[in-house]
């Protein structure tokens, strides 16, 4: 689809309504901005579907489990990345 718009004086474009409607692009959503020789690319930035911080947690304990990594192990490693610090 093609459509034509301009810039105001304030930089702003606006996207036309036919093109928003099919990207589900509402208000307030996020953009990664690009350009590229003589062209602007928007990209939608969709953010993770993550509910929980179980949910996001849950592929580390199960790998940590899968490893036999162990809550003293755990301490360990924070001891030995805190004492490099210093």
């Amino acid at each position: 689809m093609v459509s034509i718009t301009k810039i105001s004086s304030k930089g702003q474009i606006v996207i036309p309504r036919d093109i928003r409607e099919r990207l589900k692009v509402k208000e307030g959503n996020l953009f990664v901005v690009t350009d590229q020789d003589n062209s602007i690319c928007l990209r939608k930035i969709e953010p993770p579907k993550i509910k929980t911080w179980d949910e996001a947690t849950k592929p580390f304990r199960e790998a940590a489990k899968k490893s036999k990594f162990t809550e003293d192990d755990l301490a360990k490693v924070i001891s030995e990345v805190r004492a490099n610090k210093r």
